[in-house]
C-alpha cells in the first residue's frame, strides 16, 4: 500500500490524479492538500511516502512583466520549500509537476532533456525550481520532475480550448504538417502512478504516444463535432510568412515535440488511451 500526498486540491490535475489513484483502493490511501495559505503544513507526512506537488501559476491571460516576481515565488520558492518539507518530514519521494517550457517556449524538436533553454520567466521559473529541488535529493530522498507538454482532457484549461474554439467556427484549415508534443490527461496519471510504483527520481518527458500536427488536431475535433471542416493544403506555402509575423500562427504551427526516444518509459504502459479516443473522450 503506497501512501500518496497530492498537493493540488481544487486543481484540475490535481483532482484528476486522486481520482485516478483511487480506482485501485487496495494499491493507495491518498489524501489531498490546498496549496494556498500554507494549509499543506498542517498534513502528518509521517503519513505519507509520495509526495506530489502541482502548486505552479501557468494559465493567465495577459501576462505582464510585473507579474515576475509572482511566478518565481510560486514555481521556484514554493515549491522548494514543499520539497525541503518533505524531506525534513521523513517522505521518501517527491514528484514535481514542471513544464516543457523549460525548453523554450517555441522548442522545435527537443532531442536532449538535460538541455534547457527558457526563454520567458514562466519557464525560467520552473527551471530554477526543478534545479532547486534535485539539489535536495540524496541516497534517501529521491526528486522527480515531469516536464509534460500540451496537457488535455475534458475539463481542462488551456490550449485545447483554443484550438477548439477556432475549429468550430473556420470552414478550412490548412493541412501544414508540423509536429506537437501533447499528453492526454488518463496518459499522465498513468505515468505518474507508475513513477510512484517505482520509486523513480530524475527528469521525465512523457508524451501521447503519437506526435500529432495542429491540421491533425483540428480534424478530430471537428470529426467529433461533426464539424464540416475542409482540410487543403491551398494556404501551405503562407505559414512560414505568417509564423514570423504573428504570435498566433507561430503558436500554432511551430514544432513543439520531444522526440520520440525521450518518451518510451515503462515500456508505454502508461499510454493508456490513443490519440483518436482521447479526443472522442474530450469532447464527450
Amino acid at each position: 500500500m503506497k501512501k500518496v500526498l497530492i498537493l493540488g486540491k481544487d486543481s484540475y490535475l490535481g483532482e484528476s490524479l486522486y481520482s485516478w489513484l483511487k480506482k485501485k483502493p487496495d494499491s493507495y490511501e491518498i489524501d489531498l492538500a490546498v496549496t494556498k495559505d500554507g494549509e499543506w503544513k498542517n498534513k502528518n507526512l509521517a503519513n505519507f511516502d509520495t509526495v506530489v506537488n502541482f502548486a505552479g501559476i501557468a494559465h493567465i491571460n495577459n501576462i505582464t512583466p510585473d507579474l515576475e516576481g509572482l511566478f518565481f515565488s510560486v514555481n521556484r520558492d514554493l515549491a522548494i520549500e514543499m520539497c525541503t518539507w518533505a524531506k525534513e518530514h521523513g517522505v521518501k519521494h517527491f514528484i514535481q509537476f514542471s513544464s516543457m517550457n523549460v525548453y523554450g517556449d517555441y522548442c522545435g524538436v527537443v532531442t536532449d532533456r538535460m538541455k534547457t533553454n527558457p526563454t520567458s520567466f514562466y519557464g525560467r521559473s520552473k527551471l530554477e525550481g526543478d534545479e532547486g529541488i534535485h539539489k535536495l535529493a540524496d541516497e534517501n530522498f529521491t526528486v522527480a520532475s515531469i516536464r509534460p507538454p500540451f496537457v488535455y482532457g475534458k475539463g481542462c484549461r488551456g490550449n485545447y480550448n483554443t484550438v477548439r474554439k477556432l475549429t468550430l467556427k473556420l470552414p478550412v484549415f490548412p493541412t501544414y504538417q508540423n509536429k506537437k508534443s501533447m499528453i492526454y490527461i488518463d496518459n499522465l496519471c498513468e505515468f505518474i502512478r507508475l513513477t510512484i510504483d517505482a520509486g523513480a527520481g530524475g527528469v521525465f518527458t512523457p508524451q501521447n504516444r503519437e506526435l500529432v500536427s495542429t491540421s491533425e488536431l483540428v480534424n478530430e475535433i471537428a470529426k467529433n463535432n461533426q464539424h464540416k471542416i475542409i482540410r487543403t493544403p491551398i494556404f501551405n506555402w503562407s505559414i512560414p510568412i505568417l509564423m514570423r509575423i504573428t504570435d498566433l500562427a507561430k503558436k500554432a504551427f511551430i514544432d513543439d515535440s520531444y522526440s520520440l526516444e525521450l518518451f518510451d518509459y515503462y515500456d508505454w504502459k502508461y499510454c493508456v488511451v490513443d490519440f483518436k479516443d482521447s479526443i472522442k473522450r474530450t469532447e464527450l
